[in-house]
């Protein structure tokens, strides 16, 4: 149960932000607390325990959330556009439908968590640990995930153009009919991903590692997969056209019905 103290001076506004201006040695306690639709723009929530709590449809536009606790949080539809994410525990939380557009996750945890149908436009998810996430339908442009781990995250038709994946763990994730066209996958570790139907045109996979990845049907058309490992790889009826195999591991790789031409 959250600190009734704590709850008493959240509840004014601004002796809530002097008295953490003051006090910053202070984690305040606000675990299970109600606060859905609150407006909660650009408040300081660094280090705050807000585990469990429903802040469904809350405004933390440019929030400070930094290091917080929002662990199996209600965050449905809330707006956390421009809000500091970096290093909070978001594990087991519920994102669907919330707006992350620009948002800063750099480091924070969101392990088994729901982004199902959120905007997450120009957010920064480097070293983020994404696993078992689920990012289905979500729409993402020139998002970062440079070095997080994705492994069995699931991202069916997610919109994620021009996004980076530098270094990214992505093995066995779920990428059917996802839109990565224009994307950076250098180096990225994409071993087992199920990605049938998946648009790559355009991306850049130089030296990642797809290995015992399906790939049936996707469109790989101009990508660059320039010493790449596909051994494995089913890559039945993919489009291949103007696509970079230069020094490709492509052993084993079922390339029937491909198109080349």
């Amino acid at each position: 149960m959250a600190n009734q103290e704590h709850l008493a001076i959240l509840e004014k506004e601004n002796i809530w932000m002097v008295w953490r201006k003051n006090n910053p040695q202070i984690s305040p306690d606000l675990q299970e607390i109600d606060l859905r639709g609150k407006n909660l723009k650009q408040g300081n929530f660094r280090q705050v325990n807000l585990s469990k709590a429903n802040l469904e449809r809350v405004n933390f536009i440019q929030a400070n959330l930094e290091k917080a606790q929002l662990n199996q949080a209600n965050l449905t539809a809330a707006n956390l556009s421009y809000a500091n994410l970096k290093q909070a525990n978001l594990m087991g939380a519920n994102l669907r439908q919330s707006n992350l557009i620009q948002a800063h996750l750099y480091q924070a945890n969101l392990i088994g968590t729901s982004l199902r149908n959120s905007q997450i436009q120009k957010a920064n998810f480097s070293q983020a640990q994404l696993n078992r996430t689920n990012l289905s339908e979500v729409y993402g442009q020139e998002t970062n995930f440079c070095e997080a781990n994705l492994s069995q995250a699931s991202l069916y038709e997610a919109e994620l153009q021009s996004s980076y994946f530098y270094r990214a763990n992505l093995s066995q994730a779920q990428l059917i009919q996802c839109h990565l066209c224009h994307s950076y996958f250098v180096h990225a570790n994409l071993q087992e991903i199920k990605g049938d139907r998946l648009d790559l045109r355009w991306s850049n996979l130089a030296h990642a590692n797809l290995q015992g990845a399906s790939l049936q049907g996707a469109n790989l058309s101009y990508a660059n997969l320039s010493y790449a490992n596909l051994e494995g790889v089913n890559l039945r009826g993919a489009n291949l056209v103007g696509t970079n195999l230069e020094q490709t591991n492509l052993r084993g790789v079922d390339l029937s019905e491909t198109i080349r031409a």
